[in-house]
């Protein structure tokens, strides 16, 4: 709340002082008006409050007065942005960030546009009473942004030139309506998250009230005299009333969220479409992408990436010559081609590395991808195994996919179809080395006890 106070008299070219916890405002002829007085000495802190200073809270005299002035205002402002720099193409071509590409021309052409803010006073009802002021703006593109990042106190104080109506844009009032549907949209988003917050308290103020209120009408039945002859007549008044005061305590204690346009903004503005070549490194093909460079923060936006809809930071040109972001290219291991369809992209259960379709190997044993360097054939049957997958022979040393793949029953051992030896009384398999090692004891088999051959 003091920022937005700050900010307010700040933006209303108020001269504000700090005496301790006391805030001093001296108001200019046109705020005199509306506050009544010459001066204002405001405190934030109910202990703080004396005979000559206003306290701060909601629903205050200060706030409400605050909230009927900007709307006296006028709904409407029109102002309009200055243009601080004026590109060139070397200030493109270094601005623009590319993987995989070069820029070969660039084309620069001046727009003009608008963005309109949209300032929301927000009030949160329920036992309490807390208001918010959300400020919100949208651009010609229908993209919502928070309103007092963009166009700070700073910018709002020296950067704006006022005017008396549209000039530059072709700005209609049907337009201005859809835009106010996407930003109450939004507040109405943002005011719900807040709510959630908000509904803890509440909650634990709910309990705390039905508490006391049960606890009293408790007491109440538990002094009544069942001897009485009123006694039925009494207890059932009693619970009535109870649940009549819960209803009431309940009803008071739910919350509402009431948003309420307080005045919008038109600010004209430059922008420039810049329409860049691109040549990919790998085919020389070229292809145009435009781009939006603002004059005001010197910013150049290149777009949203057609894969994730996010805004590209750098622009990749894959192979395909299709354009995509950072976060969604990727690089073949194996064919080192470039993608930028990193969704589709396969990646080695064993290593990790991205393989593209025409490269990846899916192991005939777990079915999941794997690269070149973590993949090799069964030397029995020529089924490409991972290097999880595949086993080597104790005995001979041979590389073993799971289906020709034998345990030795003793040791647990993985041995190939060759050496591998059957017990015929109990058909337990055993590795050549094992019974090598048991013949000096008479070839016994140690689950059965018989001779194994």
């Amino acid at each position: 709340m003091k920022e937005f106070v700050q900010n307010y008299f700040s933006y209303t070219g108020a001269e504000i002082r700090q005496e301790g916890d006391v805030w001093i405002v001296d108001l200019d002829e046109e705020l005199e008006k509306v506050f009544s007085q010459k001066q204002l000495r405001l405190v934030f802190d109910p202990q703080a409050v004396t005979e000559d200073t206003e306290l701060v809270t909601h629903g205050s005299f200060v706030l409400n007065a605050m909230y009927a002035y900007m709307q006296s205002r006028g709904n409407k402002a029109v102002s309009r942005l200055k243009e601080k720099h004026k590109p060139n193409r070397e200030d493109i071509a270094e601005a623009v960030r590319i993987e995989n590409g070069l820029c070969s021309d660039i084309k620069i052409k001046k727009i003009h546009t608008a963005d309109v803010l949209f300032n929301f006073k927000i009030s949160f009802l329920s036992d309490e009473k807390t208001e918010e002021m959300y400020h919100l703006g949208i651009d010609r593109q229908g993209v919502v942004f928070d309103a007092q990042s963009y166009y700070t106190d700073a910018v709002m104080g020296q950067d704006l030139e006022p005017l008396t109506q549209l000039g530059g844009t072709d700005l209609t009032r049907k337009d201005i309506e859809i835009y106010f549907r996407e930003c109450l949209k939004a507040a109405s988003a943002k005011a719900q998250n807040h709510a959630k917050s908000l509904q803890n308290d509440i909650l634990k103020r709910l309990h705390r009230n039905i508490t006391r209120i049960k606890g009293y009408y408790t007491a109440q039945i538990e002094e009544l005299h069942r001897n009485q002859l009123t006694y039925e007549e009494k207890r059932l008044a009693f619970e009535r009333e109870y649940t009549h005061k819960l209803q009431e305590e309940i009803h008071k204690h739910q919350l509402k969220i009431v948003i309420k346009l307080i005045n919008f903004h038109v600010i004209e503005r430059s922008d420039y479409e810049v329409t860049v070549t691109l040549v990919n490194k790998q085919t020389r093909e070229e292809q145009e992408i435009k781009m939006i460079y603002d004059p005001f923060t010197c910013h150049l936006d290149p777009g949203l990436c057609p894969s994730c809809q996010a805004l590209m930071e750098t622009i990749v040109v894959t192979t395909d010559n299709a354009i995509a972001c950072k976060r969604c290219s990727y690089h073949c291991v194996r064919c080192r081609k470039r993608f930028g369809d990193l969704p589709h992209a396969y990646t080695c259960s064993v290593c990790g590395d991205y393989l593209c379709p025409d490269c990846v190997t899916i192991c005939s044993g777990c079915r999941k991808p794997v690269c070149e360097k973590h993949s090799d054939l069964c030397d029995v049957g020529n089924e490409m195994n991972c290097t999880e997958c595949l086993k080597v022979c104790t005995v001979c040393g041979k590389r073993l996919c799971q289906d020709h793949t034998f345990y030795c029953t003793a040791t647990r051992q993985p041995i190939c179809y060759e050496h591998r030896i059957i017990c015929r009384h109990c058909r337990r398999i055993y590795s050549t080395a094992f019974v090598e090692n048991i013949e000096k004891n008479g070839l016994i088999c140690p689950n059965c006890n018989h001779s194994i051959k």
